[in-house]
């Protein structure tokens, strides 16, 4: 630091706070320090500052998926916006595994992060127990949890499927199927299945079990998901699936079965992944808004590891039902 403060033509305390509070420097100073670092070759090291400080500006995100879609708009969202505050965001898959998310955490939790994100609701006790003994800022998303950790950024599913499923039935349709991911300990599919069965219930019919099916997450698992609803029940007249991979899955198992949708039946995904708006029949489907989700998690982090977050506990971000050709 004497050597770049020698460059710069500032004292030494000024290049730490340069590092450390950028924003608190004047820009012409600023640009001097940080031209001087460039010329040097100059690493700042992030260990040696969290030691002394006691936290680093490391913030863990915890994923279910990285292979989905629906979740990159997110991701890039959560990345930028983080960074630009200052923090340096880590990101963990969990592969809908809530133990190895468990031990992913406590990983993290070595590293001394400022904050936590994680995805969903259904963390293991000892998830918990690790959040909560930590003292930092746990930001829960893509859900709306009734015992949540800390903050919660997110929407209901639950309302997501029931609001889709109450439009089919507005839209004509009967005898509704649902599709699902079936991964153990999902509470964000259990909630969607519980949004099915109620609004099924609502409109006169019984939700069987055996019109609802789950699978993994891909195309094959919704053309198998497809298949087996309509080999128990040919009377199904839409099936509402919770994730658009299934979704567009069952609507190209649909052309080669021969079937017209929506006409013989008609299929509605949750994600609005890219591919929705673009595969024939186009995809009717539920817009997550997965940008303003990243973008409030990070400025929650943010105000609430500098004290000053003033906003309510949960930020619940809604979604759209976005109508296309499938239905």
């Amino acid at each position: 630091m004497k050597e770049i403060a020698e460059r710069a033509k500032v004292t030494k305390m000024t290049v730490s706070r340069a590092l450390r509070t950028p924003d608190k420097v004047a820009p012409e100073t600023l640009r001097r320090i940080t031209a001087a670092m460039e010329e040097m070759g100059f690493v700042p090291n992030s260990l040696a500052g969290s030691l002394s400080a006691r936290n680093s500006p490391i913030v863990p995100v915890i994923v279910p998926t990285m292979a989905n879609s629906i979740f990159s708009d997110f991701i890039e969202e959560v990345s930028l916006t983080l960074d630009r505050a200052g923090f340096t965001p880590i990101f963990g898959c969990s592969n809908f595994d809530n133990e190895y998310e468990e031990r992913l955490l406590i990983k993290y939790l070595g590293w001394q992060p400022s904050a936590i994100i994680l995805t969903g609701a259904s963390q293991t006790p000892r998830t918990r127990d690790f959040c909560q003994r930590s003292g930092l800022p746990v930001i829960q998303t893509w859900c709306l949890p009734e015992h949540p950790l800390g903050r919660v950024v997110g929407f209901s599913n639950y309302d997501m499927l029931y609001q889709i499923t109450k439009a089919l039935q507005g839209w004509g349709y009967r005898n509704i199927g649902f599709g699902f991911l079936n991964t153990p300990n999902n509470d964000r599919s259990r909630q969607r299945r519980l949004g099915w069965e109620v609004a099924v219930r609502e409109g006169g019919d019984e939700p069987l079990h055996t019109r609802a099916q789950g699978g993994e997450l891909s195309l094959e698992a919704g053309a198998d998901i497809l298949r087996g609803i309509l080999g128990r029940h040919p009377d199904t007249k839409a099936i509402a699936f919770g994730s658009d991979v299934h979704a567009v899955g069952a609507v190209l198992e649909c052309k080669r079965l021969g079937l017209r949708i929506p006409d013989d039946i008609a299929i509605t995904g949750c994600g609005d992944m890219g591919l929705s708006s673009v595969v024939s029949p186009t995809l009717t489907t539920v817009r997550i808004p997965g940008r303003t989700i990243g973008r409030e998690c990070a400025t929650m982090v943010n105000l609430s590891v500098v004290g000053t977050y003033a906003g309510p506990s949960t930020v619940n971000v809604g979604f759209e039902i976005v109508r296309r050709e499938s239905a």
